[in-house]
């Protein structure tokens, strides 16, 4: 418990009372020691916090809420903090904010615990690239819960799998990757239902990589088949466009004609995202494939 901000509410409201100390004071305690109340200097006794409570027009229970209100609110902002972060690929900065935050109580949250350590792993893989250290820390933190007697997974751990197949998969080791992928994606079917379905398209998308990875490419198919149709279902473009060109190069190696039409709009998507970067990698080997067609004579199916 944060007793020092118990003070910092008791002096904010007493403030915007326009109450002295010794109004606040009179009848309950010294002024002295409200005084050493807002500086965090002392514990309040429940029954003085009670009393004071009365005396400022609130709940016995105000300054407890917003002390938790603010630690919410805090824990919020951090998260979406990193998981900017993340999105533009600043591991270094994120390293410096979770070790900032392993020095405060916040790590009594055992869901905020398990989100710092889980990116720590991540941001490690990528900084100093040690794939071991990496590893355990991801383990670390999908167990964190379950050692609180949790059975099942929930959604942000099915995350930290997806984490932990990318990790096998960038290491080369696609089995594994593949087989984690899997675990994951046996394991979201038992959550009645999913609030964030872009989990459930990115281990699609992973597992579909993974398995081309290993030449498995009718199964490769199958995921982003399942990848475009969730995305469907949901209306996103969401990993969209990776879905079609995932599936455009499956196609491919399977000689399907129908590869072009998922070439085309994979980058049509990309555009429309404005993600020109993306939509010039796709077209180029959307160049490549109708040059290796002309040089065959053409496709199978």
């Amino acid at each position: 418990m944060y007793w020092y901000k118990i003070g910092e509410i008791l002096k904010e409201k007493r403030k915007e009372l326009l109450m002295t100390q010794g109004e606040l004071s009179e009848g309950i305690c010294s002024q002295a020691q409200i005084s050493k109340l807002e500086n965090g200097e002392e514990i309040p006794s429940s029954i003085t916090l009670y009393m004071l409570a009365q005396r400022l027009g609130v709940d016995s229970d105000y300054f407890f809420k917003r002390i938790e209100s603010e630690r919410i609110d805090y824990i919020e902002d951090v998260t979406e903090q990193i998981r900017s972060l993340v999105r533009e690929r600043d591991y270094i900065n994120i390293l410096e904010i979770i070790e900032d935050q392993f020095n405060t109580p916040l790590l009594e949250n055992v869901d905020f615990r398990q989100f710092l350590i889980w990116h720590k792993g991540v941001s490690v893989y990528y900084v100093h690239n040690n794939k071991e250290q990496a590893l355990n820390l991801m383990v670390q933190a999908l167990n964190l819960r379950r050692n609180n007697n949790h059975k099942f997974l929930n959604e942000r751990e099915l995350e930290i799998m997806n984490s932990i197949a990318i990790l096998f998969n960038e290491d080369k080791n696609y089995s594994l990757s593949l087989r984690v992928f899997k675990q994951a994606l046996s394991r979201i079917k038992l959550i009645p239902k999913i609030k964030d379905f872009t989990i459930l398209i990115r281990l699609l998308y992973g597992a579909s990589k993974s398995a081309m990875s290993l030449g498995k490419i009718e199964e490769a198919l199958e995921f982003s088949e399942r990848g475009l149709k969730v995305c469907s279902q949901y209306e996103t473009l969401y990993l969209l466009g990776e879905h079609c060109y995932q599936k455009a190069r499956c196609l491919k190696r399977l000689n399907d004609k129908k590869a072009e039409y998922y070439y085309e709009k994979a980058i049509n998507t990309f555009t429309l995202e404005g993600k020109k970067q993306f939509a010039n990698v796709v077209n180029e080997a959307f160049i490549e494939y109708k040059t290796e067609l002309e040089k065959t004579g053409g496709v199978n199916k």
